[in-house]
């Protein structure tokens, strides 16, 4: 059975693999109107990290989901062991168990590109209020040549390598207006930036045996970062339904 990226963050459960980690996550939450009447939803939850935060340190009403089943269960043990009331549930983005315009604020930390894009979209904007807000922090390329693109595709196991521009054009085609760029970094910028005190990923956080498989998961990964760091990035959109 071939592995991926995903299963490799799974396996060790990897915290704050999103570019920027808990940190930017927490600069983007106190820009926010977050209040008893909010119902937020972190989309691709992952092992529960952002949405425990979150729980702990807002009063509203957070809702998590994730598609992958290792990630589920560790997210359920971090929310069962600190008493969070987080409400979770073993997921794909897009086809959502929710009802339409249920939440007023949709997190969605390096998930979105793992879907097919368009459809994500389609269901963000579906289950957002009207003047809902949709945070995503994603990879997007610059420059990549078309071979590179699809390196970079196989791997993570992505439908596509987007650009800030062609995100853009998917936000608007689903429907989303006020679409704001709130932050763009290539790898190498973010690496020349990094504090080692800010929330690393961990290896093994979870008690994992070491494995071939997906430390070379990881190797590989560091590769393609290396190779294609002045190319390959994240931005960081806002946008409003």
């Amino acid at each position: 059975m071939n592995r991926s990226y995903q299963d490799a963050l799974a396996y060790y459960g990897i915290e704050g693999a999103h570019p920027g980690s808990l940190g930017l996550t927490k600069q983007l939450l106190q820009n926010e109107a977050i209040g008893p009447k909010t119902r937020l939803l972190d989309a691709g939850c992952g092992t529960g990290q952002t949405s425990a935060y979150i729980s702990k340190n807002y009063p509203c009403r957070v809702y998590a989901i994730d598609s992958h089943p290792e990630m589920v269960k560790k997210a359920y043990s971090r929310f069962e062991a600190e008493g969070l009331p987080v409400r979770l549930r073993q997921s794909s983005i897009e086809h959502m168990p929710f009802k339409s315009e249920k939440f007023d604020m949709i997190l969605a930390e390096s998930s979105t590109a793992f879907t097919t894009v368009p459809k994500a979209l389609s269901e963000y904007h579906r289950v957002l209020k009207k003047e809902g807000v949709l945070l995503t922090i994603d990879m997007a390329a610059r420059g990549l040549s078309a071979r590179a693109r699809e390196e970079v595709r196989r791997f993570y196991g992505v439908h596509e390598v987007l650009t800030p521009e062609e995100w853009t054009a998917y936000f608007k085609e689903a429907g989303f207006r006020g679409i704001s760029v709130l932050k763009t970094s290539t790898i190498n910028e973010e690496l020349a930036s990094y504090d080692p005190g800010r929330l690393p990923a961990n290896l093994g956080a979870q008690g994992s045996m070491p494995s071939p498989v997906y430390d070379g998961i990881m190797k590989k990964h560091q590769q393609i970062s290396m190779v294609y760091g002045n190319q390959l990035g994240y931005c960081v959109f806002r946008v409003t339904k």
